[in-house]
């Protein structure tokens, strides 16, 4: 414990999360071919679709992301419907279609993010968990050297993502669009992890039998290391078992430094 001092947990996290590239945003989310083709590319003629019509589309897709911000955000939601249709009806290609999905997605991310310091327990614990779920799931479907360029690149380091990996990806957009509503309607201080709570994840890692090496690797991060999808799921893993607003503070401190990216 001497060889992790309180303020590398905190600096080394956050530099962690910066260097990370896996946001559901970075890949287009829920635009592409998908998207393309269930909004424009049934349609004979686009110019003639309406905003309705692309909501439907939107809605009864088998992804969450968008009911999510629907529910949380109804305003907005029909802000980025807004901009998919006139997209659509220009005759926009299917990169067009899915550049517009994606940036008004990450738009509206980076406006609420600093709303997460409010997040209530629930809603960051689930926010959370689906970071790890997807962690677990690409460090068991994948090679190491692929798992952590995943880290690195994002959700493009996969040449060919199965459902259950758009899944976990939606999972995490969703929870966090819901972790977002929560947030705003929570009434909690904004309050970020400190010292205290840093040292409480610290002593979780070390009682889950994180190694010396390791926690060095989360106090003095390198994006290059060979082991970046243990480290973070250790790390995520530590702060999902902390109890009370401690692991409160530290959940949606871990969640803002994702989301704002």
């Amino acid at each position: 414990m001497a060889r992790w001092k309180t303020a590398s947990v905190a600096a080394g996290a956050v530099l962690l999360l910066a260097a990370m590239k896996i946001l559901p945003w970075g890949f287009g989310f829920a635009g592409g071919k998908y998207l393309y083709e269930t909004v424009a590319g049934r349609h004979d003629d686009p110019a003639l679709l309406t905003t309705a019509q692309v909501s439907e589309h939107l809605q009864n897709q088998d992804f969450q992301i968008f009911k999510a911000i629907k529910q949380e955000f109804p305003d907005d939601y029909d802000a980025v419907v807004q901009k998919i249709t006139t997209v659509a009806r220009s005759g926009g290609s299917r990169e067009d279609v899915s550049d517009a999905s994606r940036v008004s997605v990450a738009d509206l991310r980076k406006k609420y993010a600093p709303l997460l310091l409010s997040a209530p327990e629930r809603s960051a614990m689930e926010a959370l968990g689906a970071q790890l779920d997807m962690l677990n799931h690409v460090m068991a479907k994948q090679p190491s050297a692929t798992c952590n360029r995943y880290v690195r690149e994002g959700p493009s380091a996969i040449e060919a993502p199965d459902q259950a990996f758009m899944m976990n990806l939606d999972r995490i957009g969703a929870t966090l669009f819901h972790a977002f509503g929560a947030a705003r309607n929570s009434g909690l201080p904004a309050t970020a992890a400190s010292d205290e709570d840093w040292s409480m994840l610290a002593s979780a890692l070390a009682k889950a039998g994180a190694t010396q090496d390791e926690m060095k690797a989360i106090a003095e991060p390198n994006p290059e290391s060979a082991e970046l999808c243990p480290i973070f799921a250790k790390l995520y893993a530590a702060a999902l078992s902390l109890q009370g607003e401690p692991g409160r503070h530290v959940k949606a401190t871990l969640l803002y430094e994702i989301a704002r990216n």
